[in-house]
């Protein structure tokens, strides 16, 4: 949609942060004392409110509601989230007491950790999309380990943004309908302020349009496992951040594209010849390939257990152009390569063909088979 086409659905749409009911006002707050007072005063207010089963006792699946809760805003949100990552940090059974909460809120991390991510919460840009997006340089996978999601994406935003920004659609209810490649359609509310704040790094740079298509994916994949395991769907049940932890990216590159993916695993010492014509062959025919790494001998600066995005190949050069959905920067400690790594900037970084056997695992890609329907 052009920028300049402003429809009343568009409207609805951008004027999402200021139209949600139920915001809850504070004042700033300056000092540890001023900070730890209303720490304390939230606890004393929102405790009965937080804990839905009533039994004293907060949970993290409690937690996970007012995660959702469009009404909990601003610094409270920022509580909700740093609350979530503490409770899901603990080994035993993530919950705390009232009085656990209170010593929680009185302690001084938690109270910077809480101010940390109010902040943030002020840097984010809730419209959908910015004129400039999709932008790689503005790409920031998050805490979650999503980044078999997030390559395949980031792919996608390299090949085609008019093709990703045509797949969020606001709709007159509010939140928005996202139509995937293969036809799949889900509906996803409104992004909550701990929402923007879990999952992919938001800021001024950019929309919300990467946190939607996570939300969206994890939708799916409860519904996915809720059939597997025979259970009824709840299209109002809480989806938690882990419900995107860990994945293979060809069933992604099979959803946004709606075509058959493909594997292969990239042998160390030998068929260099074959992969240097699959490649030149995919990005011809500009094909989503993506590369992932499950090798603990790797050069600085390559994450284990981790997919990239391969956003072009040269094929006279035999040099690849791989982007790290972390869009980090990396300086080798001498000379590029194998031994030092990979001069990287924005997540991007160039690995002959020779090292791309050696640095990665395994390669994923998009075919020309369209999946069945």
């Amino acid at each position: 949609m052009a920028i300049h086409h402003i429809t009343p659905i568009l409207i609805l749409a951008l004027s999402w942060a200021t139209s949600v009911q139920g915001v809850v006002a504070s004042k700033p707050v300056k000092t540890q004392q001023e900070q730890e007072a209303w720490l304390v005063q939230l606890a004393d207010k929102r405790f009965t409110q937080w804990d839905h089963n009533h039994n004293g006792i907060l949970e993290l699946e409690e937690v996970d509601r007012e995660v959702e809760n469009h009404s909990v805003r601003g610094r409270e949100a920022a509580v909700m989230v740093c609350l979530r990552r503490h409770l899901a940090s603990k080994d035993n059974q993530p919950r705390l007491s009232r009085e656990e909460l209170l010593a929680l809120f009185r302690d001084r991390a938690f109270e910077k950790s809480v101010e940390a991510a109010a902040k943030k919460l002020e840097t984010i840009d809730r419209a959908l999309f910015l004129p400039t997006d999709p932008d790689l340089a503005t790409f920031h996978q998050g805490r979650l380990g999503d980044c078999y999601l997030l390559s395949v994406i980031a792919a996608e935003a390299h090949r085609s943004p008019a093709a990703l920004r045509g797949m969020i659609r606001p709709v007159v209810t509010g939140g928005f309908e996202v139509v995937f490649g293969n036809g799949q359609k889900i509906k996803v509310e409104f992004i909550t302020d701990s929402e923007l704040l879990l999952g992919a790094r938001m800021d001024s740079n950019h929309g919300s349009w990467l946190a939607v298509l996570e939300k969206a994916y994890g939708i799916i994949r409860q519904h996915t496992r809720a059939k597997k395991e025979n259970k009824p769907l709840n299209s109002r049940e809480v989806v938690p951040v882990e419900t995107l932890s860990g994945g293979d990216t060809r069933p992604i590159i099979s959803l946004l594209t709606g075509h058959q993916a493909a594997s292969q695993p990239l042998n160390k010492s030998g068929k260099r010849e074959q992969l240097h014509t699959l490649l030149v062959d995919l990005t011809k025919k500009r094909r989503l390939i993506c590369l992932s790494v499950h090798n603990d001998n790797h050069p600085p600066g390559i994450v284990n257990k981790h997919a990239y995005a391969l956003m072009a190949y040269d094929g006279q050069l035999r040099k690849a152009t791989v982007f790290n959905p972390w869009g980090n920067t990396f300086t080798p400690k001498g000379m590029p390569g194998l031994t030092n790594g990979y001069t990287t900037q924005h997540g991007l970084f160039s690995v002959p063909l020779d090292e791309v056997q050696q640095v990665f695992t395994a390669l994923s890609y998009e075919t020309d088979k369209a999946l069945p329907k």
